[in-house]
């Protein structure tokens, strides 16, 4: 056989390749300009998270359910659902719901997190917040809610902890001070 025969079926090969993954680099592309991923369901009657395995964070793509110490969700106006895989990223998405989840902040209502010793989801805005503990979430070092003063004192004992705040005061400079990183890319 010539070598220009054997170059054909390895050239069909290649081409066919090169068509799967354009197909699939389509498909990514395609479902990122869709926007972000809503929860497949809302919150319950109860405001409780109610997450699904096929529920991705909107922030950086992770499986929630695999992460469920330190989901978090936000609710709009609407009752529309997102659900996160850890705070940091629910945090984010709070300072800059038009980049990662394509709505205005007038329309963001709860910010739904879990308190760090009980697991009980609560309101974002009611718990004091721990950065630079010892604690790694599923994106390295968490931001830690923690429900009560009292909670919050025993965190520091066990986990340390550089800055404590609550979610009314962060901003952009807060965030890029505890992380060294932007909110917004």
């Amino acid at each position: 056989m010539s070598d220009h025969m054997k170059i054909r079926p390895l050239f069909r090969t290649l081409l066919f390749l090169a068509g799967v993954l354009t197909m699939l680099l389509w498909g990514t592309v395609s479902a990122r300009a869709a926007g972000p991923e809503l929860g497949r369901k809302p919150l319950d009657e109860n405001n409780r998270m109610q997450i699904s395995d096929q529920d991705r964070c909107p922030v950086c793509g992770m499986k929630v359910v695999e992460h469920a110490k330190f989901s978090s969700a936000i609710q709009l106006a609407d009752e529309t659902t997102y659900y996160f895989c850890g705070t940091g990223c629910m945090m984010r998405a709070w300072l800059h719901p038009e980049i990662f989840l394509a709505t205005e902040k007038e329309k963001l209502q709860t910010p739904l997190v879990r308190d760090y010793f009980t697991g009980e989801e609560v309101d974002g805005r009611d718990v004091f917040w721990v950065a630079g503990s010892d604690v790694i979430g599923p994106m390295g070092p968490a931001l830690v809610p923690v429900k009560g003063e009292k909670a919050l004192e025993a965190f520091k004992r066990r986990h340390g902890g550089k800055t404590v705040f609550r979610m009314d005061e962060m901003n952009d400079d807060k965030w890029t001070a505890i992380t060294g990183r932007k909110a917004a890319k």
